[in-house]
């Protein structure tokens, strides 16, 4: 027998869903998709509490390292010596 799961929170109390029955395959699916739309972050998961419901549980944020160097052996122009 499969839990479904008819509302989802986040960590924080807020409602991420609430509707129909979902099973927890459904639900990591629902998040995935949100992660690709970017409306909740990477690294995002779900978790079932002791109580037996589910809940989402945000990830860190990513940040970019925009001016951070690169290897030699990675940069083209470094691997070849010329």
């Amino acid at each position: 027998m499969t839990n479904a799961f008819d509302q989802i929170r986040h960590a924080d109390g807020r409602a991420y869903y609430q509707g129909t029955p979902l099973s927890l395959a459904d639900a990591q699916i629902m998040l995935n998709d949100d992660i690709l739309r970017r409306a909740v972050r990477v690294g995002a998961y779900l978790l079932i509490d002791e109580s037996g419901r589910l809940v989402l549980v945000n990830g860190p944020a990513l940040r970019r390292s925009v001016n951070r160097p690169v290897p030699p052996a990675l940069n083209c122009r470094g691997a070849r010596q010329e």
